[in-house]
């Protein structure tokens, strides 16, 4: 049985901000592009479990009104948190021993949506194992780092490059 693949994957703008200092995509719905929906679609159809923090959580569940992932095992990282209203179990634990663990169960694979924190400490772990970042075609001058602290170097390998209409999303494999 082969391990299952943990998955960073998320859009920001081309000076590599995640989000807006208050946290707002907005600057990516005012992009639209078809093409980049459907390569989403593509990737959504290929995980059965997502991972984030309580942030972005919350986030998601303001923007879309219902809690936009009820058809995937959904798990959310925090420690103030304790229940949701939603089919999302809060683990407030060892997140690395956590992810370690749902990495050996058998699935596809594992979507990390966000959290900046979440993603470095995964990272620092090896637990991290593709990044693919869309760029979207915008600026921002200042917002939300991917990287939430300083990491050593990280070796990544550029796995495939794909245009989609004014996007661009880039695959690397985390070299470990």
């Amino acid at each position: 049985m082969t391990e299952r693949n943990v998955i960073l994957y998320l859009s920001e703008s081309l000076d590599g901000f995640i989000a807006e200092r208050d946290g707002s995509t907005s600057f990516l719905s005012k992009l639209n592009s078809s093409a980049a929906d459907a390569a989403y679609q593509d990737f959504y159809q290929s995980i059965d479990t997502v991972l984030m923090g309580r942030k972005t959580y919350q986030r998601a569940l303001q923007k879309a009104g219902v809690y936009p992932y009820q058809d995937k095992e959904s798990y959310v990282f925090s420690t103030t948190m304790h229940d949701t209203d939603d089919p999302t179990t809060v683990v407030a634990g060892n997140i690395p021993n956590f992810v370690r663990q749902l990495k050996a169960k058998p699935g596809k694979d594992i979507w990390l949506v966000g959290g900046a924190d979440i993603f470095t400490d995964l990272l620092k772990e090896d637990l991290i194992d593709t990044l693919i970042i869309t760029i979207a075609p915008v600026l921002l001058g200042d917002g939300i780092s991917l990287v939430a602290s300083n990491l050593t170097d990280v070796p990544l390998q550029l796995t495939d490059a794909t245009q989609h209409d004014q996007f661009v999303t880039l695959t690397y494999a985390v070299q470990k």
